[in-house]
């Protein structure tokens, strides 16, 4: 027997070729042998040979897409650069935020301590402060507890501070406007 182009081999007669790893039979609608292969994407994985599931929110598909792996954690170690230095630069701000709020309360009744608004100084001061403390817990091991503090404090030190200096700010152009 002659087959077109000259081939020698018996030419394969199927409807689909088996679908790879990590690929789902998707079945042709009204010719219930054949299918398309579709990859599964994203965070699933091929839990049978028609269905691709979710992996849990902790996991992530292997490499082929056949399971689910743990997602490992990758975070900054304490002794790499690129955790000593802003360890030591939010250590001198919290010095320096430090020093500074020792010199207000040592001369909290000076006209000049008065003139620049004790309470909004003192809000602004704990603003700053929170705002280098937050270095901490974003080198810190990553649990339950610091995630939440990192949060809270990152939102709320700026908070704080943008607050003050916007009272300030606010009370400035007041006096200035009349």
């Amino acid at each position: 027997m002659q087959w077109p182009r000259g081939e020698q081999q018996t030419p394969s007669s199927v409807c689909s070729l088996p679908c790879k790893s990590g690929e789902r039979k998707k079945v042709v609608k009204g010719v219930p042998c054949c299918w398309h292969c579709e990859p599964c994407d994203g965070y699933q994985y091929q839990h049978d040979e028609f269905t691709c599931k979710l992996c849990a929110y902790d996991m992530r598909p292997d490499p082929n897409r056949t399971a689910c792996q743990p997602i490992p954690v990758v975070r900054l170690e304490w002794s790499s650069p690129w955790a000593v230095i802003p360890v030591f630069l939010a250590m001198l701000g919290i010095g320096a935020t430090l020093f500074v709020v020792a010199t207000f309360v040592r001369h909290n009744d000076t006209p000049i301590v008065r003139a620049s608004g004790r309470e909004l100084s003192y809000v602004l001061l704990t603003g700053i402060f929170l705002c280098y403390v937050i270095t901490f817990l974003m080198i810190a091991a990553p649990d339950v507890g610091v995630c939440s503090l990192r949060r809270v404090f990152l939102g709320l030190g700026m908070s704080i501070s943008y607050a003050a200096l916007l009272t300030k700010t606010n009370r400035i152009y007041r006096i200035f406007e009349q």
